[in-house]
């Protein structure tokens, strides 16, 4: 085993043992632990499979920043492993609303994985205002997509429902801040919680190894 991943062993274990001080004691469970346990654990949404989850906001430049690396790393991902994009959305923010749509979408449509990176790029290298629905239409059709398909499925009926499971997902999850992972609905991490976007994912690479063992029982 090389030295690189023994650090990321030795930080992981310095971080579940912070978490598990913390729980047994009933402290603070503040974001200076590298991964937390989630407050209401959540059941996965495909049985038998390990979830991560990532939540985020178009708009949010870390979420644009870790984004390749996110790619990289899912790419990676053994078949065991489900990942999944939720979009962020809170009470009160409808500035988030329209990119909220925006991915459902394309997630609706099948087309996310191919348009996920150039939505990122559009609103922070091109300023491309994509919640003004003119634009983003304009803007969609250049992409190839078809436009009159893509605008009757954003302003379906559906989209209305869509956006409530992401007001309640933000909820559920207790999302404060994005990027933030969810890790087979019992943990959490963030590239601020553990100092840079490397040893986040080597966090969630290990506690992937865990809950691998833990559904062995072993």
């Amino acid at each position: 085993m090389n030295t690189k991943r023994l650090f990321g062993r030795a930080l992981l274990a310095l971080g579940l043992a912070i978490t598990g001080v913390q729980a047994l004691a009933g402290g603070d469970h503040s974001n200076e632990s590298p991964v937390m346990p989630l407050a209401n654990p959540q059941p996965v949404e495909t049985p038998g499979k390990i979830e991560v989850i990532e939540f985020f906001w178009y708009g949010c430049p870390h979420c644009n920043k870790v984004e390749p690396t996110v790619e990289a790393w899912e790419k990676t991902l053994p078949k065991d492993v489900v990942f999944r994009r939720e979009h962020v959305l809170w009470d009160g923010r409808s500035d988030m609303e329209g990119h909220a749509k925006l991915f459902i979408t394309l997630r609706m449509m099948g087309l996310l994985p191919k348009h996920n990176r150039a939505v990122f790029e559009a609103v922070h290298s091109a300023k491309v205002e994509l919640r003004d629905e003119q634009v983003l239409f304009d803007w969609i059709a250049k992409r190839g997509v078809n436009r009159a398909q893509f605008e009757a499925n954003y302003k379906s009926f559906g989209i209305g429902a869509q956006l409530g499971r992401a007001k309640q997902l933000t909820k559920t999850y207790r999302i404060e801040g994005v990027p933030t992972f969810i890790i087979n609905g019992k943990f959490v991490t963030s590239p601020h919680q553990a100092g840079n976007e490397q040893r986040m994912f080597a966090f969630i690479d290990e506690l992937i190894v865990r809950e691998r063992k833990a559904g062995k029982g072993q």
